[in-house]
């Protein structure tokens, strides 16, 4: 009876801490955590290990405990984190957290604990109803708005995002670890994901939040989604495949995978001429093959490859003929020449400036009168490319083909929704829409949300506000579209006397152009719309605004004799002059319609002059699987899934470690150790070419040469010295290498053979 007594009051003292917090016990605690209890105690029946860990979980943010690596379950965390680590990560954690958990009171750690699963537990019970439902959708469009603001000030501000921006957060921070966890549970479900049955779930965060995952999940939903029941089977086996390779030790036996497997996707052998005809019999055969599902396979009349190399070979060759300037489908300029072009070989040869576009902001549709001759021809080049680059990314062809982020941004968006694309372009309710480009508005669907969130504007907000409002009317003209030129020849021959002679030759519209008249545009505004002027005073102002050129020179902006027609930059466009309006070669800019000029110019170049180029390239595309299937991923990311790495980079240590000596050949070997040497010394055209020749493509895949597979393997060429030439296996990545006496002989050899055409080398 005493003992029982004895028991029950034990237990109401315990409950009377719990409930009233207890000084005494507040005490315990507060002495438990402080940083001289944790440093002589932890590790011992005091104070274990797990302790301190769920503590930390507890109370410190993601980005925290993703530092010092206490992510996961405690079990893991215990076996990884040793006892002076953990006490370092709490010392940090005291210094930064100190003054919040302060202001907490003398509420218990229990309490703190108890009350934050209460909070979870009660969002988690709330989330079935239908406000619930609401107010989680509203978040995420909040997270979705966050960060598109923060993937703009990145963009614009780079390094110096920070201070000059004041709004920046690393894209890993959207993240979600459980959902992006949950979602790869399902992807990996052979029967749901090869029946097509995955939850609506999947599908609807993915398009609509896509930064909630990783670039590599989305890049795991995208290959086990986009190319219907066969891909995906393949896909599941070669991952499984894949991981299976990777967790087998050296010693251990190689089971028979054939067991397991379904089976494998119909390869068709297409034999193709390496002559000027390529890109012709290149169009015919895509044609015919692009909504069948079998993977392609090329080789070439007269040569001895086949496989993997020479497939990606025509690809690079293709990629090549598509950006000819001879062609006339993408901007380039015939007077104003791009610091970028030189003489270059991406597959035919030397060629000389100005053969192949080369622009620094990268290839964008040229835009053309659509009842113009040429619109048919270019229309069914642009249905060709767009086949051409669905079929890269479902054979998994790198192509080097670099777009520019404006042609990327239309990719991405499909005519669907897609918050990966943070500020687009718009056309401020004009009637003339490019039908792909639809998406743009309608991926602004929260645009809504956005004016709500300026109505809050500080001056982060309002320059943000600005900032996009000018790319939305420009979209960088010059550096993501063209250089617009009006050339000297093509404009009024009745100019105004005192203008003769006073300009340089061809006054080029740029994108710094249309940004000065904005700005001349903008300071009209603020002096019309100044309430302290006088009429008279409004009119002296607006006659003192005026334009400074180029070359510096200053005048109004009448006396540049420009009007509402848009030049070609190019001959090859075959067309001399669009009219911006009816009868557009009559009227002139002015300062009264300088703000109707900057609209048209924008729409022409972005919208109307390139409708039926793009409508061309939307549905040749989706002959081969859906644009829509693009959403998740952004401009930069898009553009690494289609080119890869398009300026490899690797150093001396990573040559060393993704390279593998074999037959005749050991890391030690002196000609070995001479190849590594020659390979960290090439410039970046050598090491395209080096990539083309032992690949059969120029570019890396995401993650450079750990992810090129198979490794590179270099071999000894028996029996071949000095005199002789390296040659490759392209489809396994197997480079031959003759035994040569010195450095210089081996730079020498392998340089010139980086420069054969044609699978003779094998």
């Amino acid at each position: 009876m005493c003992f029982r007594v004895v028991y029950n009051s034990v237990g109401n003292v315990t409950e009377a801490r719990k409930s009233s917090g207890s000084g005494e016990e507040n005490l315990d605690e507060n002495k438990r955590w402080s940083v001289k209890y944790v440093v002589s105690h932890l590790g011992t029946d005091s104070l274990p290990k797990c302790d301190l860990i769920n503590y930390l979980q507890d109370h410190a943010d993601s980005a925290f405990l993703r530092k010092w690596k206490l992510t996961g379950s405690t079990k893991s965390i215990r076996k990884n984190r040793n006892c002076s680590q953990l006490v370092s990560a709490y010392k940090e954690f005291c210094k930064l957290y100190s003054p919040v958990l302060s202001k907490r009171g003398s509420a218990s750690t229990s309490e703190q604990t108890s009350l934050v699963r209460k909070s979870s537990s009660s969002q988690s019970s709330v989330v079935s109803g239908h406000t619930s439902l609401d107010s989680v959708e509203d978040i995420l469009k909040l997270v979705r708005l966050l960060y598109s603001i923060s993937t703009t000030s990145m963009e614009e501000f780079g390094e110096n995002a920070d201070e000059n921006y004041g709004f920046i957060i690393p894209s890993e921070e959207f993240s979600s670890k459980k959902i992006t966890t949950k979602l790869i549970q399902q992807i990996k479900d052979p029967l749901m994901s090869s029946s097509g049955s995955l939850p609506s779930w999947c599908e609807n965060v993915m398009s609509l939040y896509p930064m909630l995952f990783p670039f590599d999940t989305r890049q795991m939903y995208f290959n086990s989604t986009a190319f219907g029941c066969a891909r995906t089977i393949i896909w599941l086996q070669t991952s499984r495949d894949a991981a299976v390779e990777r967790s087998r030790t050296p010693s251990s036996r190689r089971d028979d995978q054939h067991e397991f497997s379904i089976g494998r996707l119909k390869h068709e052998r297409i034999r193709i001429s390496r002559d000027d005809g390529l890109l012709g019999s290149a169009i015919r055969v895509l044609n015919f093959h692009s909504e069948r599902k079998a993977i392609l396979e090329f080789e070439f009349e007269g040569e001895e490859g086949t496989g993997l190399g020479p497939t990606l070979e025509f690809y690079s060759l293709v990629a090549a003929a598509l950006q000819e300037k001879s062609l006339g489908i993408f901007l380039c300029d015939d007077d104003t020449h791009d610091h970028v072009e030189q003489e270059v070989d991406i597959g035919h040869g030397i060629r000389a400036p100005g053969y192949y576009i080369q622009r620094a902001g990268g290839l964008f549709p040229a835009p053309l009168p659509q009842d113009g001759s040429e619109i048919e021809r270019v229309c069914k080049l642009f249905t060709f490319l767009g086949i051409f680059l669905a079929k890269s990314l479902q054979d998994n062809r790198l192509v080097d083909l670099p777009l520019s982020r404006s042609f990327l941004k239309l990719l991405c968006n499909g005519g669907g929704d897609n918050s990966m694309v943070p500020t687009l372009p718009t056309t401020h309710g004009h009637a003339s829409h490019l039908s792909l480009a639809e998406g743009l508005e309608d991926s602004c669907s929260y645009e809504e949300e956005r004016e709500s969130v300026r109505n809050l504007t500080t001056n982060e907000l309002d320059r943000f506000r600005k900032l996009e409002e000018d790319e939305n009317d420009i979209n960088k003209l010059e550096c993501e579209l063209s250089k617009v030129s009006l050339i000297e020849e093509d404009l009024p021959k009745e100019q105004p006397k005192e203008t003769e002679n006073l300009y340089e030759p061809a006054i080029i519209v740029t994108g710094a152009f249309v940004q000065q008249l904005k700005e001349l545009a903008a300071k009209k505004q603020e002096i019309l719309n100044d309430s302290s002027l006088s009429k008279e005073e409004k009119k002296e102002s607006l006659h003192s605004l005026q334009f400074t050129t180029t070359t510096g020179v200053t005048c109004h902006v009448e006396d540049l004799g420009l009007t509402f027609q848009y030049f070609p930059t190019s001959q090859v466009y075959q067309y001399s002059a669009v009219d911006l309006k009816a009868d557009g070669e009559e009227q002139a800019l002015t300062l009264g319609n300088i703000e109707e000029y900057i609209h048209l110019m924008t729409d022409f170049c972005l919208y109307s002059g390139i409708k039926k180029q793009m409508d061309a390239f939307r549905d040749g595309f989706n002959k081969v699987f859906p644009m829509e299937k693009l959403q998740p991923f952004s401009p930069s990311e898009l553009q690494l899934m289609i080119s890869g790495e398009q300026v490899p980079q690797w150093t001396k240590e990573d040559v060393l470690s993704y390279t593998e000596p074999k037959y005749g050949f050991t890391r030690d070997s002196p000609v070995y150790q001479r190849f590594v040497n020659v390979l960290a010394d090439m410039s970046g055209e050598e090491k395209k070419a080096f990539l083309q020749f032992t690949t059969g493509c120029s570019s890396l895949p995401p993650g450079g040469l750990a992810n090129l597979h198979p490794h590179l393997t270099v071999v000894r060429k028996e029996g071949e010295g000095d005199g002789s030439y390296p040659s490759v296996n392209t489809c396994v990545h197997y480079l031959k290498l003759p035994e040569y006496s010195s450095e210089e002989i081996l730079r020498e050899k392998l340089l010139a053979a980086t420069k054969e055409k044609g699978f003779h080398l094998n």
